[in-house]
Formats: C-alpha cells, structure tokens, sequence
C-alpha cells in the first residue's frame, strides 16, 4: 500500500495532510480539525498535543509548553516522559508521531505500533514563511535521529509557480514577488521566474495584513477587553491572531458586524463592532509607504524595474481588494492567489510524490541532504595467522650411541682369598 502524511509547519501550528493509494489527498483530523496549535502537555506517562495543552498552558500549568521555537533556544530545558529525561526539542517529535500513529491505526487500519514503520514511513514537511532555516534543519534533524529516512522537504512555491503558468496567471518572462502576512508581519519573497529562483526577501513587521483587517481585529479585541476588564492578555499578540478571522469577516461585511472571536488561549468572546467606526479609523492609516519603500529596495538591488515583476499576494489578509487597489496605484501587476489555486498546488505535490513511489529518490531545490543510517559492517574473516618464525637456537645434533661394552667372562679359576678375621677376645 502506498501512502504518504505532509506536515506544513509554521510558528504557531502544525497542518495534517495524507494520501493512501490512488485515493486524492485529504486533512488528517485527530478530533476536529488537522491545524493543530504548537502546545504540549507532558505529565509522567501522560503526553498531550494540540489545544487541550494550550488550555492547561494559558492556566499556567508547569507541565505545559508553547512558544515551541522560542524556548528549544535554551539547551538546558528539559522534559520528562516514561521516566526519562528528554530536550526540550524533542517535544516536537513526540507530537508529530502521535500523530502518525494515529493515522496508522484510524486510516490504514494498522495495528502494529509506529517503531516498526519509521525507516520506511513517507514523511513530508511543508515549512511556511515564518520558519528560518536554522528552525528548518532543527526539525529535520529531529526525525533523522529517531530513524526517519523517507523524509523530505517540499519545494511548494516551485509547484505552485507552475501551476499558476499552465493557468496563465503568470508569464514565464517576468520576475515574482510572492507577498505573504503571517501573524502581523509581511514576508517578501523575490523570485526571478517560475522556476523559483530566489533571489532576495525581506520582512515587515506590523505590515502583514490590510490595514482595514488590522483595525478590525484592533476594535474587536478592544470591544472584548471592555467587556471584560478581568482578562489579561497582549493585545498586539491577539490582533496578530486574529487577522485571518477578520480577513473572512471583511469578505461579507455588514454595518454591523458581531460574533464571537476566539483568541490564542481557545477562549471565545461575544463582540459587537460598526463598519462606520472601521472606515473612520481608516482615514487615519498612513503607513502604506513602508511597504512601498521595501518593494523598491527589493528590486532595485536586483535591478529589477517595477514593470518587470509581479506582485502576487498569497495569503487572505493582504488578498483582499483595498490592499491589491493600494499597490496597483504604483505597481502594474498584481494578482492575488485563490483558494482553488492553493487546492491544485497540494494536488499537485502529492501526485508528484505517489509519482515517485511514496520514496525519496529527487530533493527538492532547498532541500538539504537527507542523511541516511549506515549500513553496519560485514563482519570480516579473521586474517590467517603468520607462519612460525624460525628459532635462532642451535638445532639439535644427533650424537651417535656409544658402543655397548660387553664383559667378557673370566674362564680361569682365580679366587680371591679374604683376609683373616682378627682373633677374638677372651
């Protein structure tokens, strides 16, 4: 059976995806969704990932963790499972395998456990902007040690650029500039053509969303806040999180618009907020300008004139209208990624891996070398021991017998007379 699980990775969650045989490639759910938030809970035998480990962290629980790539930054930490003492780092892994045990035993109905399956288990990872590639190598290496060896890294923007070229969405003259907003801040990836050559990035922080879907998120998590004035939390951390919400609020707005907003602890909250507020605030934004002053920067070190690229906006919180209009007053080409667009990129990858046989045989461009165990030695025969050297001493010389000596009988009658016993006393 051929099957394959591709997890894209970011700082905040993990998503599951996977394929088996010629089915088409579908979320790997564990309850409800496949996007799981980087939290863990690990208590004596008791190991839990996802959001019920994100609950215990917000109560402040000394079992739980979050900020996974910040606090694997100190080697000293540590966790304990089943009695033994493990890095930090290694959190990481645990949730990860949960996970593939699971599709072993809910999706390919195996019960076997996932010790025997890890050399062979095809295993793919799909880094989002927001990882560096110190953060990159650090979970690769993870499943290497534990003896992962079909592993691979997928080069997504490659297949995505050309799958928007068989769409004509793009020329395969002109440069991209892939413009991506992660958490509130703005990724620009420079690429001289579809073939994904990089060639520059940068990022801005406080930049990376509409700024109609950052004052939305900034007057929701205000409402909450004056509702409840026992809550302590970081505002900018929640406007952050809240962007792709009100990116989809923003796709039908009403002049009133209300719901509940969950934020990063998993907690929901009642909100109420009017349109004319938002566009009054709007009037006030004037910080378009940075993004325009890194755009410039990007080309002109590429000698790469404005004409020349275009600007592809993929992710929901800048693929939005107001944010394209800002950029076409200066740039000529702009488009924005669709969903349908993302759905045949992934369609994509995972026919090119069943194309391979569920096996790592080519990398992709960024991917370094994936290492694998080394075979053991074949025991050698021991070498012949070395013929007996010669002794320096004299060999022995064969002395020969000395003759018998034969004693002759005397044939004449000599006797020998003893002398005479002394006289005896009286």
């Amino acid at each position: 059976m051929g099957f394959c699980v591709l997890a894209k990775i970011s700082k905040r969650t993990v998503t599951f995806w996977y394929q088996s045989d010629s089915n088409p490639y579908a979320p790997l759910k564990m309850r409800e969704s496949n996007e799981i938030p980087l939290y863990f809970y690990v208590n004596g035998n008791d190991f839990i990932f996802g959001a019920a480990a994100r609950e215990r962290f917000y109560k402040n629980d000394p079992h739980a963790y979050g900020n996974y790539f910040e606090i694997v930054k100190d080697p000293a930490k540590h966790f304990s499972i089943y009695g033994n003492k493990k890095p930090v780092k290694q959190l990481f892994y645990y949730g990860i395998e949960q996970y593939l045990s699971h599709f072993l035993n809910t999706v390919l109905y195996r019960s076997d456990s996932i010790e025997s399956y890890r050399q062979q288990f095809p295993l793919r990872f799909l880094f989002d902007d927001d990882i560096e590639d110190n953060e990159k190598s650090l979970i690769e290496n993870l499943f290497q040690e534990a003896g992962y060896f079909n592993l691979d890294r997928i080069g997504y923007h490659h297949t995505l650029f050309n799958i928007l070229a068989q769409k004509q969405i793009l020329p395969n003259s002109k440069a991209i500039l892939l413009m991506n907003g992660i958490d509130d801040v703005l990724y620009l990836n420079l690429y001289k053509n579809i073939k994904a050559e990089a060639l520059g990035s940068a990022k801005l922080h406080g930049q990376g969303a509409d700024p109609r879907v950052k004052i939305l998120a900034d007057m929701i998590v205000e409402y909450i806040i004056l509702q409840n004035s026992y809550l302590s939390i970081n505002k900018d951390s929640e406007i952050a999180f809240l962007l792709p919400f009100c990116a989809a609020l923003l796709q039908n707005i009403s002049p009133l618009i209300k719901g509940e907003a969950e934020l990063s602890d998993g907690n929901r909250y009642w909100f109420n907020v009017r349109e004319r507020n938002l566009n009054d605030r709007l009037q006030y934004y004037a910080n378009d300008g940075m993004i325009f002053t890194a755009i410039d920067d990007l080309l002109r070190a590429n000698n790469l004139p404005p004409d020349a690229v275009i600007l592809l906006l993929g992710s929901e919180e800048i693929s939005t209208a107001y944010f394209s209009d800002k950029l076409l007053k200066k740039y000529h080409h702009v488009t924005a990624l669709q969903p349908v667009d993302v759905k045949d990129t992934m369609q994509s990858i995972f026919q090119g891996i069943a194309n391979a046989g569920y096996s790592v045989k080519t990398k992709a461009p960024t991917a370094p070398p994936v290492l694998a165990r080394p075979p053991l030695p074949t025991p050698k025969p021991p070498p012949p021991l070395p013929p007996k050297k010669e002794s320096n001493a004299p060999k022995p010389v064969n002395i020969p017998r000395l003759p018998e000596i034969k004693i002759t009988q005397n044939t004449k009658n000599n006797p020998v007379k003893p002398p005479p016993l002394p006289p005896k006393k009286k």
